[in-house]
């Protein structure tokens, strides 16, 4: 990894090497998935973590968004179906091991790209406010899915243009739930 370690980035090895004597320990076949930017539909996203969602909402109930760095950084999106079908996938015949499950490449999506997407499939403009870049915040994250394409067959389907447009429309007929008046 390069850039700035973080007490988050230290817990998710932790939880990796757990997971890894456990299963040696016991002779289980286990996993640890890292998963990346996933979102969809009936996600109440925050600001950090399910952010896709956050933007779709704060975009439908005309809240600010904040974008800390310019907003051209990029992150690789994974739709919900997809990360499900990743635990199918692995359980029918996957290997024990440390997988990534993310959008991969095709999935990479800058911030304010994602924005202009919400937009486009929701027809409001979004107010945005810039910050500093945080400690830890990277420019660039896309991970790599060879191992979990090669060792059991998984591949991310949901484009990040279809699944925004499934969100956008999921938050609209759900306006209700975040203090607005949908159906």
């Amino acid at each position: 990894m390069v850039g700035t370690l973080t007490p988050l980035h230290a817990s998710k090895a932790a939880g990796e090497q757990y997971v890894r004597v456990y299963a040696s320990a016991h002779g289980v076949r286990a996993a640890s998935f890292r998963l990346t930017g996933i979102y969809g539909p009936r996600q109440l996203g925050g600001e950090d973590h399910g952010w896709v969602a956050n933007f779709a909402i704060r975009n439908a109930i005309g809240w600010p968004i904040t974008i800390f760095g310019t907003g051209k950084q990029v992150r690789d999106i994974l739709f919900a179906t997809d990360a499900a079908q990743a635990f199918v996938d692995f359980y029918e015949r996957g290997e024990a091991g440390v997988y990534n499950i993310g959008g991969g490449p095709e999935h990479a999506i800058s911030l304010l790209e994602c924005l202009r997407s919400i937009e486009a499939a929701s027809g409001r403009a979004s107010e945005l406010r810039f910050e500093p870049s945080r400690l830890g915040d990277l420019r660039w994250f896309v991970c790599d899915i060879g191992r979990a394409r090669t060792g059991f067959g998984w591949v991310p389907r949901v484009r990040p243009e279809q699944g925004v447009e499934e969100i956008v429309g999921w938050v609209d007929r759900n306006l209700a739930l975040f203090g607005g008046s949908g159906t």
